[in-house]
């Protein structure tokens, strides 16, 4: 079939005819949701009609598509409709033009479910979705309660996300090893502070044949785990030392910054 010429025009809804064709039905619920979302918008995009040689309506346009928003329009009292008019060939033409209109997918189980969850978040009901949609309020339960397992399953694994890893620190200093620790505890966590960042919870773990080494290890989320591993990977690449050695140095310059702690305390690693 070849492609039939169209002109969208405004048009009068009584030169409109509807045709005896037509196998798109809406139950009354669907119609009255038609006529509340026509209501509230307008009519959101044109009607098909069309004209065609030796057809039997004259000085008019016979329906193909869009019957249910112009009769709503007319129940509302309007006297024009955009219309999409097209110039068929014949009558067989505007009738498979007319079914090819009139393919509707059914709401897609999944996306109805995301999409009645998103609303409900935000306060609408399951009875305002239905009603919108012209769904049974049953349907839109079922299709939110398809979609719960899978995203309470993206909540955990975002939560899981944010878990606190182990992250050992290792710093070398110049004397008494427990006091230093616990001076840079005191510097890490006032640092954190500054940042709106709250270190819940820090241990220390005193290597006693090494005097000059201290041990401190704290917790950290996913994210700030991230940041810390690229550093040292940056710093380990550039000064060509390893991992253990790039993360003293950032301990060492962390520990120059703090201004409210006496620095002879902390040697150089």
């Amino acid at each position: 079939m070849t492609k039939p010429t169209a002109q969208i025009k405004t048009v009068k809804i009584k030169e409109c005819v509807p045709n005896s064709w037509n196998p798109n039905e809406m139950n009354a619920r669907q119609f009255a949701s038609l006529k509340k979302a026509i209501t509230r918008f307008g009519q959101t995009k044109p009607i098909q009609v069309g004209v065609w040689p030796n057809m039997k309506v004259k000085d008019g346009y016979v329906i193909v598509g869009g019957y249910h928003t112009w009769k709503v329009l007319g129940e509302l009292g309007n006297t024009e409709i955009e219309a999409n008019v097209h110039e068929f060939k014949s009558e067989d033409e505007a009738k498979l033009y007319g079914l090819t209109d009139n393919i509707h997918g059914s709401n897609q189980q999944l996306k109805l479910g995301k999409l009645a969850y998103e609303l409900t978040q935000n306060g609408y009901s399951i009875k305002e979705i239905a009603s919108n949609l012209g769904e049974e309020d049953i349907n839109v339960k079922d299709a939110l309660d398809l979609v719960k397992d899978e995203i309470e399953k993206k909540m955990v694994e975002l939560k899981n996300a944010e878990r606190e890893n182990f992250v050992a620190l290792n710093f070398v200093v110049d004397k008494d090893p427990k006091e230093s620790a616990d001076d840079f505890i005191t510097a890490v966590t006032a640092f954190a502070k500054t940042k709106g960042v709250k270190v819940a919870k820090a241990t220390k773990d005193i290597n006693g044949q090494r005097e000059t080494i201290a041990l401190l290890s704290f917790n950290v989320t996913n994210p700030q785990k991230t940041v810390v591993d690229e550093a040292l990977a940056h710093i380990a690449k550039v000064e060509g030392v390893s991992e253990s050695k790039a993360l003293e140095q950032i301990c060492s310059q962390f520990l120059l910054t703090v201004s409210d702690l006496n620095s002879p305390k902390h040697g150089k690693n």
